[in-house]
């Protein structure tokens, strides 16, 4: 399963920008897999409030939006050039949800946990496979 944890500034989240940011996070997922993961992607949506941020050591500058996609590693393999996709992908969903000027601060982190230390109701993938 792919999940998607994405860390902004609470006061971007406005009570209508959520759900064209879930819907274009999870649609840019499936632009690089196809539409068999949409039932699988998992976003949790993280708005920290702007003072309880800090850029350079400086109290109250928020960073650009940070999208964390971490799965299972083969996931990243399943595809050509998947990761690329993805970044491009998730920082286009970003900059269509929130507003183009979020684009350039935008950061994606693509992380592959390997199938002996990923686990679904209690038993690991690489013995479930």
């Amino acid at each position: 399963m792919p999940h998607c944890t994405v860390t902004l500034a609470e006061e971007l989240l406005d009570g209508t920008v959520e759900e064209r940011l879930v819907g274009g996070l999870t649609d840019a997922v499936v632009s690089v897999y196809g539409d068999w993961a949409r039932p699988l992607v998992v976003i949790a949506l993280n708005g920290v409030p702007t003072a309880r941020f800090a850029v350079g050591g400086r109290l109250g500058t928020a960073p650009g939006p940070a999208v964390h996609l971490h799965s299972r590693a083969g996931l990243f393999e399943q595809v050509p050039d998947a990761a690329s996709r993805l970044a491009t992908a998730l920082t286009d969903a970003l900059a269509l949800a929130l507003g183009e000027h979020v684009r350039a601060d935008a950061a994606v982190t693509l992380t592959g946990v390997p199938d002996d230390r990923s686990a679904v109701g209690g038993e690991l993938f690489a013995a479930r496979h």
